[in-house]
């Protein structure tokens, strides 16, 4: 399964290229700079393998990247990845489209939750994407956390969307990844909650001077 990072050059991103490469994927690390896309895939390969990996990351802009895959993940910050969408929606007609997007600005030393008109990122997506199927996934991820190959974790994963094949592709994809379980966490109208969960751990881990938090359903 070829699976493209939108964008993959953050911190979300370098946890999931070499996360999911280590668990047998086949990665393309996506980029407005075809040069950002090249150099991004080599540092990930070199960290693949040194963790004993195959490096064979490849990187490529955007369209392509999305043209490529079969799943596409939105791994650009929120205030671009409406805009990145509808620039990509040709490219991405057709396939399966993950959404850790959250909205979310600064007011006051804390972080807070911007709802789309929509109702979530997730739908909003849903709507510039209407010929990709969209599930929302990998929101509630700690991605500085996530992108240190030394860090270990065991995370839950709350999964939405309105296509019943498509989620189920994406809870094996997030079951492969050491350390994260998928849960089925049903329409794609529910994104709005695993969302605005993501603010509330940042506060939560900056006013008791935590590390960054993630979820565990128990």
């Amino acid at each position: 399964m070829k699976i493209a990072l939108i964008g993959g050059t953050g911190n979300i991103g370098q946890g999931l290229a070499f996360r999911l490469k280590l668990a047998s994927f086949d990665v393309i690390i996506g980029s407005r700079s075809a040069e950002k896309a090249e150099s991004k895939a080599e540092y990930f390969n070199s960290l693949v393998e040194r963790l004993g990996g195959k490096g064979d990351i490849r990187g490529m802009v955007n369209e392509e990247a999305s043209s490529n895959a079969d799943v596409a993940i939105i791994t650009i910050p929120w205030q671009h990845a409406f805009d990145t969408a509808e620039r990509l929606k040709d490219n991405l007609a057709g396939k399966i489209v993950v959404s850790p997007v959250v909205p979310m600005v600064a007011e006051d030393g804390f972080l807070r939750y911007v709802q789309p008109e929509e109702g979530s990122a997730g739908l909003q997506l849903a709507r510039i994407l209407d010929k990709s199927m969209v599930v929302v996934a990998f929101n509630n991820i700690p991605a500085r956390r996530f992108a240190n190959p030394e860090e270990k974790f065991r995370w839950d994963i709350a999964v939405c969307g309105d296509n019943q094949e498509a989620k189920r592709t994406v809870m094996e994809i997030v079951n492969r990844i050491e350390g994260l379980k998928a849960y089925d966490a049903g329409e794609l109208k529910n994104s709005k909650t695993i969302e605005a969960l993501t603010p509330l751990l940042i506060n939560i881990a900056r006013k008791n001077r935590t590390k960054e938090l993630g979820v565990r359903f128990v």
